[in-house]
């Protein structure tokens, strides 16, 4: 399944290559996912001397990780696929943001790159060979938004509000977020 992911993601370059050269930035995410996209347009629409036509690809940052070589583990990567013990930088797939320029670039590599099975080291060693990075936004939470507290509702609007995006949501949790953080009586922080 993971190894169509990676091809799932070359397509989607692909498509945007040929359908939206002009699109300035793009949100790849999984189908469970919380998107702020209020948030999200606040974000770009706040990015000095960006808009589009340079390098972005910001998400939950994964850094100091290596390949999994038990076989029949969900992550399992061979040695004859990935020889070094450690991946470089990536964001967490379930979530992230890029700019038209990054997508196009990832896509170029992608040609050149040999598929890995899990889609977002893939789309890290793309950005690394050519010489770009991946960069943290505390505002995305791949892992799911860790609640401190037993005695607060994780489903408080409140907690999500100030996001970009949450993964790991049931699609009737989603749609009713959206209506609580934008619902009129909504206090936070008082």
């Amino acid at each position: 399944i993971f190894p169509n992911l990676t091809l799932k993601q070359i397509l989607f370059l692909e498509w945007m290559e040929r359908n939206g050269p002009n699109a300035r930035f793009l949100f790849n995410g999984d189908d469970d996912v919380f998107a702020n996209t209020d948030n999200m347009v606040q974000y770009l629409q706040g990015l000095d001397d960006n808009y589009g036509s340079k390098h972005l690809f910001t998400g939950h940052l994964i850094q100091n990780v290596g390949p999994i070589r038990s076989q029949g583990r969900k992550y399992f990567v061979p040695v004859q696929l990935q020889e070094s013990n450690s991946y470089l930088p990536y964001c967490g797939g379930g979530g992230f943001l890029l700019s038209g320029y990054t997508a196009m670039v990832i896509y170029n590599m992608s040609k050149s790159i040999t598929i890995l099975p899990i889609d977002d080291v893939y789309m890290g060693l793309c950005l690394a060979k050519a010489g770009l990075g991946p960069s943290s936004h505390m505002g995305v939470k791949t892992a799911g938004l860790y609640i401190s507290s037993s005695k607060t509702d994780t489903y408080d609007p409140c907690h999500y509000k100030e996001i970009i995006l949450v993964h790991r949501f049931f699609p009737v949790h989603i749609y009713l977020m959206w209506h609580r953080i934008h619902d009129p009586k909504l206090k936070c922080g008082i």
